[in-house]
């Protein structure tokens, strides 16, 4: 079985993914394959980050999105998260699963169980912590429910009624699911909905939940240690990695 750990990053984080990257090696023991997905703001600095961080750099334009659009985000400083769309790419069905961590990821143990936990035609992630700690926070939560194209969105999806959803900060799926399709329909939703409040992980839960059902909850322990959660809320035994500060 071949892996290989994905990054999404421009300029702006790319400290952040010096960090995850060396705890990666260090304290994760992985030491496979790693490539870096960068826009056009570090086009030119591609080999130069080949080099300094021994990695594979894929760059991709970035994503078109009109004045529009972008005036009404409400994280229009963080549009470089659709890059996240192109770990969905083809050139990455080259290998058999794919592991994508956010830049900011903490890892303090090996991250082999979680490798391990894979299965075939399947996307996981873990649920997003909100929804189920509220009790109120829906997939429709992700979107502008305000907005009048809300009503289209959840006339079509039902929304509003799903309380258990992925979060997008670790991702690791069978390179199977991906088609020749999926990184424009994910791109096509982002234009059909243009009201996501959070950017990339509101239209990729919308695709794996409502349309592509191939969405599970990444395995959440063994009886040594829990594997991953954005926020660490469980005791009792140490986390192989989590994103909170």
């Amino acid at each position: 079985m071949s892996v290989c750990v994905l990054f999404v990053c421009n300029n702006k984080y790319i400290n952040k993914f010096q960090n995850t990257l060396n705890m990666l090696r260090t304290n994760g023991k992985y030491e496979g394959e790693v490539v870096l997905i960068i826009g056009n703001d570090l086009k030119e600095e591609s080999e130069k980050l080949n080099e300094k961080y021994n990695i594979q750099t894929i760059y991709f334009a970035d994503f078109y999105f009109d004045k529009n659009f972008i005036d009404e985000s409400f994280l229009k400083d963080k549009l470089f998260q659709y890059h996240k769309f192109h770990i969905f790419d083809e050139f990455f069905k080259r290998w058999n699963y794919i592991l994508y961590l956010d830049c900011g990821i903490k890892i303090f143990r090996p991250i082999e169980p979680i490798l391990k936990s894979y299965k075939k035609d399947t996307f996981y992630a873990r649920t997003d912590p909100w929804g189920p700690f509220f009790n109120k926070w829906c997939l429709g939560s992700q979107f502008d429910m305000k907005n009048p194209k809300f009503k289209e969105l959840n006339d079509k999806y039902n929304v509003d009624k799903i309380m258990n959803y992925p979060n997008t900060s670790v991702m690791l799926f069978d390179t199977n699911i991906i088609t020749n399709k999926i990184k424009n329909d994910l791109y096509e939703l982002t234009l059909k909905y243009p009201i996501v409040i959070q950017n990339d992980q509101a239209i990729i839960a919308l695709y794996f939940v409502c349309i592509d059902k191939k969405w599970e909850d990444l395995i959440k322990e063994d009886d040594k240690q829990y594997f991953y959660d954005y926020k660490p809320n469980k005791k009792g035994k140490p986390y192989i990695m989590h994103k909170w500060r």
